[in-house]
């Protein structure tokens, strides 16, 4: 009997079933982007990133300096909460993926608590507009910086171009927010608590 399964084992069957290593490291394995969660939080970034844009040419500099302020608020929250220095909040660095992941779903939900106060006319829509803003900005840094190093191919490479965006808009915003005297807004985030 073991002569006639051995027949059926042949090297080509073997190389069929358990392709090398170069084999496995070649291009099709890499290149595949079959992962649409990947792909909708990337088309989401991006549609963050024009809707910050858009916010920003349209409210002028001193909602800049709030969101900058707001972003270093964030900030300091996340790097007491998680253990990290406040540089390392504001571009998601020194983390694991499961830290991240935890911090984005923090960030997600503190984004859409501050969104319920968006109305028109009251005292904490601009306390919740600025927050909710540097919330969402970190929020897809974070799941930008998850994706590069979970993905595969191509979305990694395109996750890790974003999250390289966002970190340079938080941080852009952050020097612009701490220039201006923040008395005004830890006056306001006080009043707010």
């Amino acid at each position: 009997m073991p002569m006639k399964l051995r027949r059926f084992i042949s090297e080509s069957l073997i190389r069929r079933l358990i392709p090398k290593a170069k084999t496995i490291m070649n291009a099709p394995w890499l290149g595949r982007d079959d992962c649409p969660v990947v792909a909708d939080d990337i088309a989401r970034a991006r549609s963050t990133l024009l809707s910050v844009r858009a916010k920003i040419d349209s409210k002028g500099h001193n909602k800049v300096y709030a969101y900058g302020q707001a972003l270093w608020h964030v900030g300091r929250l996340i790097s007491c909460a998680h253990g990290v220095t406040e540089a390392d909040a504001l571009k998601a660095r020194g983390m694991t993926a499961d830290r991240m992941d935890l911090i984005y779903r923090d960030l997600f939900s503190s984004a859409r608590r501050c969104r319920t106060f968006l109305q028109e006319g009251t005292q904490a829509f601009d306390m919740a507009d600025n927050l909710a803003t540097a919330c969402s900005i970190l929020k897809n840094l974070y799941r930008m910086r998850f994706h590069e190093m979970k993905a595969s191919g191509s979305q990694q490479v395109k996750a890790g171009d974003l999250a390289e965006r966002f970190m340079t808009l938080s941080q852009a915003l952050c020097e612009l927010g701490i220039a201006v005297p923040p008395a005004d807004w830890e006056e306001k985030q006080r009043l707010a608590a």
